[in-house]
């Protein structure tokens, strides 16, 4: 019987899993930073421009449902470096040749890019899987924040090129694709052969850390909610400082990627605690709190700049929302099997976040985005309620860690 590899060097294949995570997601959150200048450039409306960010964002994350569903038997990372090499292509969106037709191109860039990055995630949360000498919370937390990280980092580095070397800059960007490929093979990783749950289809899979086993159709709905929220930031949030709120773009940029560094270090902290608090009851006080704290900050940003900093600790609060609800639905009870759950969970959530960011986008001519950005604290609260019924589920408690 062939033995799983050294604690040491599955660190050194997850950090290789995050990375190609990472600069995959970069490539996702190029885009809305820059949608100002690109619609000064463009002469497009902002509607259009959103929906081309929509796009890009529905199908890197729709895509991972039939991902998810049909690869069960590659185990050598082939899927996921292509994938990282496909995205790359979202660079080229901000710099096509103006004209009638440019938002059809940056559609078709927008889909191809969108297919890549969702190659990475089902894919991804497989291998993980297979990693099974460091907790199952830390490495969905390390592999979930690790993408986030790379769309809020991609924030400041599209609005700092942009700022000082125009959109044309962008491009130089694709060259991390190959490194991050590269890394992987490298690292030697490889992912289990994904079957219902290594028994007989329905049943529940052996629960380390006292993760409770609950239904997953309530965790696809607060993972769905959790992901409407982050999109809506992420989408809106860049440009309402920039064009609304008077700050410079790179500044505006860099706001949204302080979010990302605050969720970072938030998710990693919460999923070490999980285990012992309960995931649960962490995923419930976490969006609760992150409700009149997201309120606090909208009502801040305008005023001062160090109003960036709270959004920070938003971010540390907020964002181990979306890596808890992975990791309970690797473990939910249900008749789907591990990829299919992983491709919903973590692409098809986006993927209705994506669909309301279309509804909204035409909305944003007649509100403004300040006021549509309240929709974020709105979602937050409304994960708290669905987290809450769970909770008073006697069987969806987790027991104290012993």
């Amino acid at each position: 019987m062939k033995t799983s590899p050294s604690a040491a060097r599955q660190w050194e294949q997850l950090l290789a899993l995050t990375f190609a995570h990472a600069v995959a997601d970069t490539y996702v959150g190029l885009i809305a930073p820059v949608l100002v200048p690109m619609r000064d450039h463009y002469g497009v409306s902002f509607a259009l421009l959103i929906f081309v960010v929509s796009l890009l964002g529905f199908s890197s994350n729709i895509f991972q449902i039939f991902i998810g569903h049909l690869q069960t038997a590659l185990t050598r990372p082939d899927l996921i470096s292509a994938g990282v090499l496909l995205a790359g292509l979202a660079v080229f969106i901000p710099v096509l040749p103006a004209g009638p037709f440019c938002v059809v191109w940056m559609s078709l860039l927008a889909l191809l890019a969108g297919l890549g990055v969702a190659a990475v995630h089902p894919e991804g949360l497989r291998a993980l899987h297979g990693l099974d000498k460091i907790p199952a919370s830390l490495t969905t937390s390390v592999f979930m924040v690790s993408g986030f990280m790379g769309f809020a980092g991609g924030a400041i580095l599209s609005s700092t090129l942009t700022e000082h070397f125009g959109l044309d800059s962008l491009v130089w960007l694709y060259a991390i694709a190959p490194v991050a490929a590269g890394t992987l093979f490298l690292s030697g990783v490889r992912l289990p052969a994904d079957t219902a749950h290594g028994e007989k289809p329905g049943a529940a899979p052996a629960r380390p850390e006292n993760i409770p086993g609950i239904p997953f159709a309530p965790l696809f709905l607060i993972a769905a909610v959790l992901a409407t929220s982050s999109q809506i930031q992420a989408t809106l949030l860049p440009s309402y400082l920039h064009g609304e709120a008077g700050y410079s773009l790179s500044f505006s940029g860099f706001s949204f990627t302080l979010f990302g560094l605050g969720g970072m270090a938030g998710a990693i902290f919460w999923s070490i605690l999980a285990p012992r608090l309960g995931h649960l009851s962490v995923l419930f006080y976490t969006a609760l709190a992150g409700a009149p704290l997201t309120a606090l900050y909208l009502a801040a940003a305008p005023l001062a700049a160090s109003a960036s900093g709270l959004l920070t600790f938003v971010g540390f609060i907020v964002y181990t929302g979306f890596p808890l609800c992975i990791t309970l639905a690797r473990y939910s009870d249900s008749s789907l099997r591990f990829g299919t759950r992983m491709g919903l969970i973590s692409g098809g959530s986006w993927g209705i976040a994506a669909l309301v960011m279309w509804g909204i986008g035409p909305l944003t001519a007649y509100t403004g985005l300040g006021v549509l950005l309240h929709l974020i604290w709105i979602g937050y609260l409304a994960a708290a309620l669905v987290t809450f019924r769970l909770m008073r589920q006697p069987d969806s408690l987790s027991l104290p860690h012993t």
